[in-house]
């Protein structure tokens, strides 16, 4: 069976659409079927017993400091052996500074002031130099309890206390012009990072079986500082006909301002047809420019879904990996567990690896953040595979809530992104994030590959551009905390810091821009220079801080790229010199860098070597 999952209408109801089979409905008949199982009026604690829950989805969910905050959406539990439904209508948080398992977590519940909307999928956006939380703008009114027609638009603040709860403002209120040239968008992608939140696409009106579902062309900025908000355009893969229901994510370590990639979701959503976004290609948005870039994608990417999350966190080895996972394709029952998948996209390759896995429970409406050290949390999600797969849609919507309790106590889980496995428990503290097996081989390998080549000229350049504070050049420092990670609607991205020099695989993004001549000079100099240093590198003892009797992996002479060419093997980085002065000066900057590093070590190599033994094969590809 396969349904398209639209949004909620005005009166409450959840708008379906069929594509591979009819029914007849009327609002008020959905209304009956949604009152056939018990839906409470009001849950003002938003919290229940571990032994009674069933489902929450369709939540906002952000970390601040030692909390992570979830607002909005819907959930599920039993009462006297009959399943209830309600949307969570006061804002609640775990604490982040100690240990619990999902069994054990206790969360706090936090009344919300009269006026402010309970939606789903609604807008949570961070500002780290205030320290408040923005809401109201984005999401739709839950189809349970008594909530009334959608309410007009509005902002709202919240001022954290640092105890888990905190005080609600209203900001800009209903009446404001602010809101005359802006729609409140129902399930857009977003993120927010320094000082601005961006908002793109999402559906902008309530609908009926045999419309099709209208998708915002487009971008709105919210400007975090003067409370302002402006509309934009979007040049994005598909920025003809919008965007809805995919994932836009944060990414602070790259780019002057950090970066916001889009990907996923849907473009267009009618009974007939729904276009997917393949992840093949992303959207790279540059916030201090505001320029689009279209950058494709390697390795094992996801297949096209919508309602997946994504979360973001930086290696100590100077990569940023960004966690998908879940989501569906307008498939319940037995059709959707193939997208119970986890993939996970590295950049600087803006490659994709796939976690070794076995789908077993498909969900989708779920957050994902980031939440210190390698820690992925996972929050909520319906059931894909529920049990009803044809019939009314107001019980289809139902037995998403109520076929199964989530695998996952409280619908929480831990994912790690170094050992590749989800827990049940959540380690406060825990040390920064190491990259994983698969992905230390891929960047191993990385250099001498095609995929160094993949990069658009504007992606490439900034990738130069880079904000880590937790790299290490043989082994993890220090602790990590939730920032520099991110996550795709929620979460704690800081200001980029100062620009810092590029990682040890911008030799292969450079070359991706670096064309002609100099190129091919600055290659055979690596090469040499690689060749020798990995000989030394045989000839002497191995550190006892190796793994498993192996070079740690930051050390290894393959992960490092055009820079190797200072003498004690300190990585030269390339955005000292410019890749916009290598464009400009050219032969110039070789000839002050480049050639005065073959003289000081290159050509004293050479003599070593002879010029008749350079070897052939390391020479980047398309040469």
């Amino acid at each position: 069976m396969r349904i398209t999952h639209l949004f909620n209408i005005a009166l409450g109801t959840l708008c379906f659409s069929a594509t591979a089979f009819t029914w007849s409905h009327s609002r008020q008949e959905s209304r009956d079927s949604l009152s056939t199982r018990k839906i409470e009026t009001r849950q003002a604690p938003g919290v229940v017993a571990t032994s009674n829950f069933l489902r929450r989805a369709f939540q906002a969910s952000a970390v601040v400091g030692n909390w992570i905050y979830i607002d909005g959406g819907e959930f599920s539990f039993m009462n006297n052996g009959t399943p209830h439904y309600q949307y969570s209508n006061t804002l609640l948080s775990i604490d982040l500074s100690r240990n619990w398992t999902n069994a054990s977590v206790i969360m706090q519940s936090t009344t919300k002031p009269s006026g402010l909307p309970s939606l789903d999928n609604p807008s949570l956006w961070y500002h780290e130099e205030e320290d408040i939380l923005y809401t109201g703008f984005t999401g739709w009114n839950s189809s349970f309890g008594d909530q009334p027609a959608l309410p007009p638009l509005s902002l709202w603040s919240f001022k954290p206390d640092g105890s888990g709860s905190g005080a609600f403002h209203e900001v800009i209120n209903s009446s404001s012009s602010v809101w005359g040239s802006l729609i409140r968008p129902s399930s857009p992608l977003m993120a927010y990072g320094a000082d601005h939140a961006w908002v793109l696409g999402g559906s902008a009106l309530g609908c009926d079986l045999g419309f099709t579902l209208p998708v915002i062309a487009g971008m709105v900025q919210f400007d975090m500082k003067s409370l302002s908000f402006t509309n934009s355009s979007a040049s994005t893969y598909n920025a003809s006909s919008g965007l809805y229901k995919g994932a836009m994510q944060y990414v602070p370590t790259f780019g002057p301002e950090g970066l916001f990639i889009a990907m996923g979701g849907a473009s267009h959503v009618n009974p007939v047809n729904t276009q997917f976004i393949d992840f093949g290609t992303v959207s790279i948005f540059d916030p201090a420019k505001q320029e689009w870039f279209n950058q494709t994608t390697t390795g094992s990417q996801p297949t096209a879904r919508i309602d997946f999350c994504t979360a973001g966190i930086n290696s100590t080895n100077g990569t940023y990996e960004i966690f998908v996972y879940a989501g569906w394709a307008q498939n319940l029952g037995s059709a959707a567990v193939q997208y119970d998948t986890i993939n996970i996209l590295t950049l600087p390759a803006f490659h994709w690896i796939s976690v070794p896995y076995a789908p077993q429970n498909p969900r989708h409406g779920l957050t994902c953040n980031a939440v210190g050290g390698s820690q992925i949390l996972t929050i909520g999600g319906v059931d894909s595979n529920s049990k009803l797969t044809t019939g009314n849609y107001g019980g289809l919507v139902l037995s998403t809530f109520d076929s199964a309790p989530d695998p996952f106590a409280q619908g929480l889980a831990i994912f790690d992104m170094t050992t590749l496995s989800f827990a049940d428990q959540y380690t406060a503290g825990a040390s920064a994030y190491e990259q994983s097996g698969p992905i230390k081989d891929f960047y191993s390998e990385y250099q001498q590959s095609s995929n160094a080549q993949n990069l658009t000229a504007g992606v490439a350049s900034l990738l130069q551009v880079r904000h880590f504070t937790n790299t290490s050049a043989t082994a993890p420092t220090g602790t990590s905390t939730s920032f520099p990670n991110s996550n795709n609607s929620t979460g704690s991205p800081s200001k980029p810091s100062a620009a810092s020099s590029p990682p040890s695989y911008a030799g292969a993004i450079a070359a991706s821009v670096v064309t002609g001549g100099g190129l091919l000079l600055t290659a055979l100099v690596a090469t040499l220079i690689h060749r020798r240093k990995r000989e030394k590198a045989q000839e002497s003892p191995r550190s006892a801080a190796n793994f498993r009797g192996e070079q740690p992996y930051a050390s290894r002479p393959e992960a490092y790229g055009l820079h190797e060419m200072h003498g004690d093997g300190r990585p030269k980085e390339l955005d000292e010199v410019g890749l916009h002065e290598m464009n400009e000066g050219g032969l110039q900057e070789m000839h002050e860098e480049g050639l005065q590093e073959m003289n000081e070590e290159g050509l004293q190599e050479m003599d070593e070597y002879r010029r008749s033994e350079l070897p052939v094969s390391p020479l980047p590809a398309g040469l």
